[in-house]
């Protein structure tokens, strides 16, 4: 069976996608055709310009949503090939319009043509559904509220929870932090709302991962510590995104996490000595994220000895839900006894 390939066709103001088990590609100029795919040995993404007398060209420009790069010729391979980088395909895909410019005329990339051709195996074919508004308004550290031309809607940042929608600021933390970190980086600006499986939250509010450019300001807040993950089913796409970057900005003590008295995974560990015999506890499952009905008790951190520290969680904690564990205990006698202690929190 011959392998399917994503071929796009030029015409003289749009790229259309085709579907075919063969390379013939119909012509945009004579001579000259132009297709999108991958390479299955490198596993690059490329844009290639191929037929006979098809002129090759030193550079290409593209933009996407108004930022624009330049493509390097990188070899001859049954035409000029033009390869992309993985970030460069990422903002492609999560962009709501792509031009590619050629010296006769410029080319429209239409979303859900890349997506067809471009999209990962852990990804949907199909692009996201996305919008296009201006932000009027920066409600709090997770919600903003942004003109879409015909109306306004109230967005909500899909996976994360901002301090001081999650609990009273500590005294250790600087009031408003949150809401000055999204203000930051969101107020008056332009931006792309990709959304997930549910669209709205049962308030009405619009469920989005919110861009400004390329940057996703989810991620952004959780990266500096203005912000924390909280996953609600079934939103989820950028989940394994946002828990690594909180666990990063716990690792180096950024904003909320910036209190000494709360302990963090330590970024350096001593060689643990062998005390499997004496642990209490079992292994948690899913991943961390769950824990038997039998020891409910979350541990958290994966050093219990040489000098590291352990957090236990109770069901009824604040941070229960959004805290991975490493052990689970099926009392707090068990949890101390296998060196953790009561979380703050």
């Amino acid at each position: 069976m011959k392998p399917f390939l994503a071929v796009l066709v030029l015409v003289p103001t749009t790229l259309w996608l085709t579907s075919t088990v063969a390379s013939a590609q119909a012509s945009a100029a004579p001579g000259q055709r132009v297709s999108v795919g991958t390479d299955s040995r490198t596993g690059h993404r490329y844009v290639r310009i191929a037929g006979h007398g098809a002129p090759i060209y030193p550079t290409l420009d593209l933009a996407c949503d108004g930022k624009r790069w330049t493509l390097a010729f990188t070899r001859l391979e049954d035409g000029a090939v033009y390869e992309l980088s993985r970030a460069n395909v990422e903002l492609m895909l999560n962009s709501v319009e792509c031009r590619l410019f050629l010296p006769d005329q410029d080319v429209t990339l239409a979303r859900e043509q890349l997506w067809a051709a471009w999209a990962g195996p852990t990804q949907s074919s199909g692009a996201p559904p996305m919008l296009v508004g201006q932000v009027v308004d920066v409600i709090d550290g997770n919600t903003i509220l942004v003109n879409l031309g015909d109306r306004s809607e109230t967005v909500r940042y899909i996976g994360i929870v901002s301090q001081e929608n999650r609990r009273p600021a500590s005294p250790e933390a600087v009031p408003g932090d949150a809401l000055q970190a999204n203000r930051q980086m969101v107020a008056r600006q332009q931006v792309r709302m990709e959304f997930d499986t549910a669209a709205r939250d049962r308030d009405g509010r619009l469920l989005a991962y919110v861009y400004v450019a390329d940057q996703m300001v989810n991620a952004e807040l959780v990266r500096r510590g203005s912000a924390e993950v909280m996953t609600v089913q079934p939103n989820v796409r950028h989940r394994e995104l946002l828990v690594a970057l909180e666990q990063e900005a716990r690792d180096n003590r950024r904003g909320m996490w910036a209190d000494p008295s709360e302990p963090t995974t330590p970024t350096t560990v001593e060689p643990a000595r062998q005390v499997t015999e004496a642990r209490r506890g079992v292994p948690a499952t899913e991943n961390g994220w769950s824990c038997p009905a039998a020891q409910p008790i979350k541990g958290q951190y994966t050093t219990y000895t040489g000098g590291g520290r352990c957090v236990y969680h109770l069901p009824d904690g604040e941070r229960y839900s959004a805290s991975k564990a490493d052990r689970c205990y099926a009392t707090v006698e068990d949890a101390r006894e296998d060196g953790c202690v009561a979380a703050r929190r």
